[in-house]
C-alpha cells in the first residue's frame, strides 16, 4: 500500500519530464514488471534497450546545452583587451573580470550538485539555464566595471550547474555506449568555442563587446524551448523510490528505440541518503577524492590558461620569419607601452584556428580512452599539452603559432572531457551530482589564480607563465598514474561502499 500511494503521489512529475503517460500504459508497465519474479539493474535495462532513436534525441538535446554554455564561459577570451582599451584596465583589473566568473563557480557548484542529488537533474538544470541567460543579459547593460564584476560572477555560478546535464546524460547511456558517446559532448563545447569567437570577429568590430554578451545570453534562453524533450534520470528517480516513474521511463525509452526491457521487475537499490558531500571523503573514497581534486584543479588552470593566455600571446605576439627575426615587434612594444591594442582580424583567425583543437580533442580520446584505459588517457594528454605550451616561448610564424596554440589547446581540451566521463563513472548514484559539483568547485581554484598566471605574469616573461603551466602538468600525470580505479568498462555504481 505504501508503494502505491507513494507512485500515485509521485507520477505527476513524469508528464513534464517525458511526456504524458496515460493510466493504462502505467499499469501495463507495473503489471509486466511486477509479473515475474527475477529483476534486473537499470544498467541491465540500459543494456537491452540499447542505443537508438532516444539517445540519438537526448544527444542533440543536451548538446544544446553546451553550445549555450561555451558561450557564456569562453566570453572571457575575448572579453579581456576590448575591455582593457575602453575602461583603461590594467593587467590585475582584466584578470580579476576573469577571477570572479570562476569565484561564482566555487561557491555555486556544490550548491548545484546537492540540488540535483536532492530534487532532481531535470528541475536544476533548468533553474541554472534560466539563470544563465538572465544574468548574461544583464551583463550587456554594465554601467561600470564594477557592476561588470558582479553580474559575471553570478553568470560563472550559474554556468557551474550545466554539468548536470553531463550527469543526466551519463545515467541515460548504455554502458557499453557511455564512454564514446560521453567523448562526443565535447562536439557541442567545441562547437560553441569556434561559435563564440567567430562572432566576436564580427559583432565586437562592428557594433561593440554589449551586443556579443547579448547574443550569448539569447542563446542560453533558447535552450529552454527543449527541457520538454528532457526527462529525469531513471537512476535518480529510482534512488528516490520512484519505482513507477523509472520503470515507465525505462518502457518508453524502449519503446522509442522499438526494443523492449528486461523481463521481470526493476530492482531498487539499498535506500541511502542522496547528496551526502561527507560521504566523498570517507574511507573507501577518500584518496581517489583527493586525487581527483588534483586532476581537476589542473584541468582548469590549464585549460584556462592556454584559452587566456593565447588571447594574450597573439595580442603580444612576436612573429618570426625563417631565419628567426623578428618581423612585427612594433606592434608587440604598443601593448606593453600603452596596455592597449584590439584584436586585429589576423589575431581573431589565429584564435579561431586554436578552436579548432577543441574538436581535435574527440578524436583523440575516442581513440585512447576505451583502449588504454581513462588513466593512461590522462597521462598521455598532460604530457603532450606541457610539451606544446613550452613551444609556445618559440618566437615562429604566425602559422606555426598558430598550431601550437591548437595543439595545446586540442590537448588541453582532452584532459577536460576525459576528467568529466572518469568522474561521472567513478561516484555511485547516490553522490554523482554532488560529487562532480564539489569536484568542480575545488577546480574552481585552479580556474581563479589561472588569470594571474596568463593575464599578469606571462605579460612580464613568457617563459615564466607558460613554465608554470607545463610544470603543473606534468605533476598532474604523475597523479593520475597512481589513481586507485580505472572505469574502463565498468557499470555505474548505484550505491556507496562507504565502509
Amino acid at each position: 500500500m505504501e508503494r502505491k500511494a507513494n507512485s500515485k503521489k509521485e507520477t505527476a512529475p513524469l508528464s513534464t519530464i517525458s511526456g504524458v503517460e496515460n493510466a493504462a500504459f502505467e499499469g501495463a508497465v507495473l503489471e509486466e514488471s511486477t509479473s515475474a519474479s527475477e529483476g534486473y539493474t537499470v544498467d541491465e535495462a540500459l543494456n537491452k534497450i540499447g542505443f537508438g532513436r532516444y539517445q540519438i534525441k537526448m544527444t542533440c538535446v543536451i548538446g544544446f546545452f553546451g553550445v549555450a554554455d561555451a558561450l557564456e564561459v569562453m566570453l572571457l577570451s575575448v572579453l579581456s583587451p576590448v575591455l582593457r582599451c575602453e575602461w583603461n584596465l590594467s593587467e590585475w583589473d582584466v584578470a580579476t573580470v576573469s577571477t570572479v566568473v570562476f569565484a561564482g563557480m566555487l561557491v555555486f557548484s556544490p550548491l548545484w550538485g546537492k540540488m540535483s542529488d536532492n530534487f532532481g537533474r531535470w528541475p536544476t538544470l533548468f533553474v541554472v539555464m534560466f539563470l544563465l541567460g538572465w544574468f548574461g543579459l544583464l551583463t550587456s547593460f554594465s554601467p561600470t566595471y564594477s557592476w561588470l564584476l558582479f553580474l559575471r560572477m553570478i553568470v560563472g555560478g550559474a554556468a557551474s550547474g550545466t554539468g548536470q546535464s553531463f550527469i543526466l546524460y551519463a545515467e541515460m547511456l548504455p554502458p557499453k555506449h557511455r564512454g564514446k558517446m560521453l567523448v562526443l559532448t565535447q562536439l557541442f563545447w567545441a562547437t560553441g568555442s569556434f561559435i563564440l569567437i567567430a562572432a566576436a570577429a564580427i559583432i565586437i568590430p562592428w557594433l561593440g563587446w554589449r551586443y556579443l554578451t547579448g547574443f550569448t545570453a539569447i542563446l542560453s534562453w533558447l535552450s529552454l524551448c527543449f527541457f520538454r524533450l528532457v526527462p529525469e534520470s531513471p537512476r535518480f528517480l529510482l534512488g528516490k523510490g520512484r519505482l513507477l516513474e523509472a520503470t515507465t521511463l525505462l518502457a518508453r525509452i524502449a519503446k522509442v528505440n522499438k526494443t523492449q526491457l528486461p523481463k521481470g521487475h526493476l530492482i531498487v537499490p539499498p535506500t541511502q541518503m542522496q547528496g551526502k558531500i561527507s560521504d566523498m571523503l570517507s574511507k573507501n573514497y577518500r584518496r581517489l577524492t583527493l586525487q581527483l581534486w588534483v586532476v581537476w584543479f589542473c584541468m582548469t588552470f590549464g585549460y584556462y590558461g592556454v584559452v587566456l593566455s593565447s588571447t594574450e600571446i597573439v595580442e603580444r605576439a612576436r612573429i618570426c620569419d625563417l631565419s628567426g627575426q623578428i618581423v612585427n615587434q612594433g606592434e608587440a612594444v604598443a601593448v606593453e607601452d600603452c596596455g592597449c591594442r584590439p584584436l586585429s582580424g589576423d589575431d581573431y583567425m589565429t584564435l579561431i584556428v586554436g578552436t579548432l583543437g577543441e574538436f581535435g580533442s574527440l578524436f583523440i580520446n575516442a581513440a585512447l580512452m576505451d583502449l588504454i584505459g581513462r588513466k593512461l588517457t590522462f597521462v598521455v594528454n598532460l604530457l603532450c599539452c606541457a610539451f606544446f605550451v613550452l613551444m609556445l616561448n618559440i618566437c615562429t610564424s604566425r602559422f606555426v603559432l598558430s598550431m601550437f596554440i591548437l595543439c595545446a589547446r586540442m590537448f588541453m581540451s582532452a584532459i577536460g572531457n576525459c576528467v568529466y566521463v572518469y568522474t561521472s563513472e567513478v561516484y555511485p548514484t547516490t553522490f554523482r551530482a554532488v560529487g562532480l559539483g564539489v569536484c568542480s568547485s575545488v577546480a574552481r581554484i585552479g580556474s581563479m589564480i589561472s588569470p594571474f598566471i596568463a593575464q599578469v605574469l606571462l605579460a612580464r616573461s613568457l617563459p615564466a607563465g607558460l613554465g608554470v603551466y607545463a610544470v603543473i602538468m606534468l605533476i598532474t600525470a604523475l597523479n593520475c598514474l597512481l589513481l586507485p580505479i580505472e572505469t574502463k568498462g565498468k557499470n555505474l555504481e548505484e550505491t556507496a561502499v562507504l565502509h
